[in-house]
């Protein structure tokens, strides 16, 4: 396949490069410093768990060609950039799918207004951070990369691009329910994200603040369970056993030594860093859908309302409607 990864951050940057090495052509959209590093040495990614370090050749541009033509279109910006990157996507007649890898949740029929019967959704299956030009990635093993049509069908665009994706490395799974699916991501990683905003994204600081790790992990399980109170079945298997059925306890400890770890700078820290307004904007879709429901999660509220961001007040979640 021809494959155009616009975004060339972590995430852009991780499956470009398994893409690649699943022996796709793949070329990369980026801008200003990231494209001159791209340009200059490469698509540099480094394994941080087998310390393999790899450098590909990759083709970089900064604008579309009149006449490029892509099977896919892998998008791999944040929610907060998809305004200005749906231009771009709108003016390429070439037929492509477009695979919207992040959360977009809330964004779905925008997205279709826009592009129509291009879009595909998907969610990624990795994290890091960005050194230089150097991209240090893990692939989180308790997550698949997610796929799925809006509307939820399993068509065969779908079925194949979960074997191109498993081709390159990533287990993957198409989703029926990816709103649902992308509404219960978003009560487990919003309480994250704002019990490291409390410690300005320091992941050992925060594990090592129990207080707070029982109040992220309070505030998560609220949140599931008002949300399969309200209809909503999409919250993983795992992370249900974590947070549901087993002590509270056990949940702290876990987390407690995974951010105490490389993992958690590399899954949740540095990816959250540069987030904080798409957070805020995930925290207020969160707190409309668990009112929505009729549930309550009062710790959510306290740990949302209650935690400084990375320079000054974390973004208001908002009044719930």
């Amino acid at each position: 396949m021809r494959i155009l990864v616009l975004g060339a951050g972590v995430i852009g940057s991780v499956y470009a490069a398994k893409l690649m090495g699943a022996g796709h052509e793949v070329v990369m959209l980026a801008r200003g410093q990231r494209l001159a590093q791209l340009q200059d040495a490469g698509l540099v990614v480094a394994d941080s768990e087998s310390r393999e370090q790899i450098a590909l050749p990759i083709r970089a541009i900064g604008a579309l060609g009149v006449e490029d033509r892509y099977d896919v279109v892998v998008v791999a910006v944040r929610a907060g950039q998809l305004t200005s990157a749906l231009p771009v996507l709108g003016i390429m007649d070439d037929g492509s799918d477009v695979l919207f890898m992040g959360n977009t949740a809330g964004l779905e029929g925008q997205l279709v207004q826009a592009l129509g019967g291009r879009v595909l959704l998907g969610f990624p299956a990795a994290g890091g951070v960005q050194d230089g030009a150097i991209t240090r990635y893990v692939l989180i093993k308790q997550q698949k990369t997610m796929l799925a049509e809006p509307g939820g069908a399993i068509s065969q665009r779908t079925l194949g691009l979960k074997k191109v994706m498993e081709e390159a490395g990533f287990p993957a799974a198409i989703a029926t329910d990816m709103p649902g699916w992308l509404l219960a991501h978003a009560a487990f990683i919003v309480p994250m994200a704002y019990a490291l905003y409390k410690f300005g994204t320091d992941a050992p600081r925060l594990a090592a603040d129990r207080e707070t790790l029982r109040l992220m992990v309070h505030a998560t399980a609220q949140a599931f369970r008002a949300l399969q109170a309200g209809g909503n079945t999409q919250v993983p298997a795992n992370l249900r056993a974590l947070y549901l059925r087993l002590p509270a306890a056990f949940a702290v400890a876990y987390w407690r030594r995974v951010l105490a770890s490389p993992r958690g700078e590399l899954w949740f820290a540095g990816p959250t860093r540069g987030s904080s307004e798409e957070m805020g904007a995930l925290a207020q879709y969160l707190q409309t859908a668990i009112h929505g429901s009729g549930g309550d999660a009062p710790e959510l509220t306290r740990l949302l309302s209650g935690t400084p961001g990375p320079s000054g007040p974390a973004p208001s979640p908002g009044p719930m409607a």
